[in-house]
């Protein structure tokens, strides 16, 4: 089968196989191959993890799942031999002759048998999937015990919640999604285990460390060859400036900090309301304002700058105009469903406004605070960056003696942990207008364009925005007018926006 054989039996699984395929997997295959195949992936590891975790608390009783099949639709490409890969080191021989192949022949392909070589799975991935196999009940408690109360120590945020050591790869993806360990390349450059080595070491553990230690070394890249001649070096040095400079901007970011890729960046949902009616149904008229909103003259500029900005980090951008406040939540709504495999979400929302509120194209208010709970109720986007960018006016509800009412929505959040990276970035502070340009539109939007333009491949989102406020809060209209924006944050720890082209 090795060869040409090999490949015509890879590219005959189909994504309908992996729906059985799941079925004939005991729970402890299933978590071992969720490890191997997601332990790489920041995001779709946190979302593992949390699926794991339920499995766990009904394991005879759950119905079948999907992890696999969304594991292929993540990576169209490549999750074939991944899969196939991932099954013989977990031992899925049963599995993998339903699938049509045959196992010594399998075995010779790809080596399941030799710890620090791997072919499509991360090498340390398989490493740590063998140890989690060699060691016994009590040592795996043992390990648990230590490193993860190390962890916490270094790490904020709720703990795992769960106790059981014998899933012991569930801990490790754990302490891999929060940063305590990290994988590095597909050569395990930058990779950092030391938490591991220094337990199994200090353990009478030693075998296992060094296998840790091989793995890295065996899988690390020769050395590079001589630099090119001065003249070749002057020749390419146009050609390649652009790739430099983002090479020199990425090594001056920080340590221990979550890098979206351009790959899943996410969706950018902008809803941008310019025109504004008064057009509701008899109930819903207690919410309207006591004069008509005006037309925002200049926001179409935010918009089209807002789309390029995010669009130069190939974010899937998706901007609506004059949408009546329902269909706001709906369209929050939906983007959240479809970020499950996204590395974050963007949500632009461009109007007038009222101190914690913003309009609906019909003239009906939301408020902030409920879009924000919309965004962190959504399994989905569990743990992973998630921004709320308000353009609109903040002043007080109350003006002329008449209260401004906004609609409530019916949300809510079971824990403070759903609010993990979260941000909220307003335009101004509470209490005022935002400034807005009939023809170049607003202050707080350019700015944030600007600043995103200027220093996103070195400065990490937090930073960003306070770039943001510094510059804005500085600027001065005509008429001496001014603007302080803000933001809130909760992120856990430095986000970097996506590489631009």
């Amino acid at each position: 089968m090795a060869g040409a054989n090999l490949l015509t039996q890879l590219d005959a699984i189909h994504l309908d196989d992996l729906v059985y395929v799941e079925r004939d997997l005991n729970f402890a295959q299933k978590v071992g191959l969720c490890f191997l195949l997601h332990g790489d992936d920041h995001s779709h590891a946190t979302y593992i993890l949390q699926k794991l975790l339920v499995m766990t608390r009904s394991e005879a009783d759950f119905p079948p799942s999907d992890l696999l099949q969304q594991y292929a639709k993540s990576r169209p490409d490549a999750w074939r031999r991944h899969l196939v890969e991932a099954l013989c080191i977990v031992g899925a021989r049963q599995v993998l002759r339903r699938l049509g192949f045959r196992w010594q022949e399998l075995r010779l392909h790809y080596l399941p048998h030799v710890a620090e070589v791997a072919l499509h799975v991360h090498p340390l991935l398989k490493s740590l999937y063998r140890i989690c196999e060699q060691l016994t009940l009590a040592q795996s408690g043992r390990l648990v015990l230590d490193v993860g109360e190390k962890v916490a120590r270094q790490q904020a945020g709720d703990p795992l919640r769960f106790y059981d050591p014998t899933y012991l790869e569930i801990f490790l993806l754990d302490w891999l999604t929060r940063g305590s360990l990290r994988l590095g390349d597909i050569n395990a450059a930058g990779s950092d285990v030391q938490l591991l080595i220094e337990h199994l070491k200090f353990n009478d553990l030693q075998e296992q460390a060094k296998l840790l230690i091989d793995t890295i070394n065996s899988n690390a890249p020769e050395a590079a060859p001589p630099a090119p001649p001065l003249v070749a070096i002057k020749q390419e040095t146009q050609l390649d400036s652009s790739a430099s400079s983002v090479s020199s901007a990425s090594s001056s970011r920080r340590g221990n900090a979550l890098e979206l890729s351009r790959e899943k960046a996410g969706i950018v949902l902008i809803i941008n309301q310019q025109r504004f009616h008064r057009n509701v149904s008899e109930d819903l008229k207690q919410y309207l304002p006591s004069k008509k909103l005006q037309n925002r003259a200049g926001t179409d500029v935010d918009k089209q700058r807002l789309t390029e900005v995010f669009s130069a980090m190939n974010y899937q951008v998706e901007a609506r105009d004059n949408v009546d406040h329902l269909d706001m939540v709906q369209l929050v709504r939906s983007a959240c469903d479809r970020s499950l495999l996204q590395d974050s979400l963007v949500v632009c929302i461009l109007s007038h406004g009222f101190e914690e509120a913003v309009y609906g194209a019909n003239s009906i208010a939301l408020r902030i605070a409920d879009i924000e709970n919309v965004l962190c109720s959504y399994e989905t986007l569990y743990n992973k960056p998630k921004l709320l960018i308000i353009q609109a006016c903040q002043e007080e509800a109350l003006r002329e003696g008449e209260e401004n009412k906004p609609f409530k929505i019916d949300v809510t959040t079971q824990s403070p942990s759903q609010h993990v990276n979260m941000v909220r970035a307003m335009s101004t502070v509470n209490g005022f207008s935002a400034l807005r340009h009939t023809h170049s539109g607003s202050w707080f939007i350019q700015g944030l364009c600007d600043a995103i333009d200027q220093h996103s491949a070195s400065e990490h989102i937090a930073d960003i925005l306070t770039i943001v406020t510094n510059e804005v809060s500085q600027k001065r209209g005509k008429n001496d007018e001014s603007m302080v924006p803000k933001f809130n944050s909760s992120f856990r720890q430095h986000v970097y926006f996506p590489p631009r082209l």
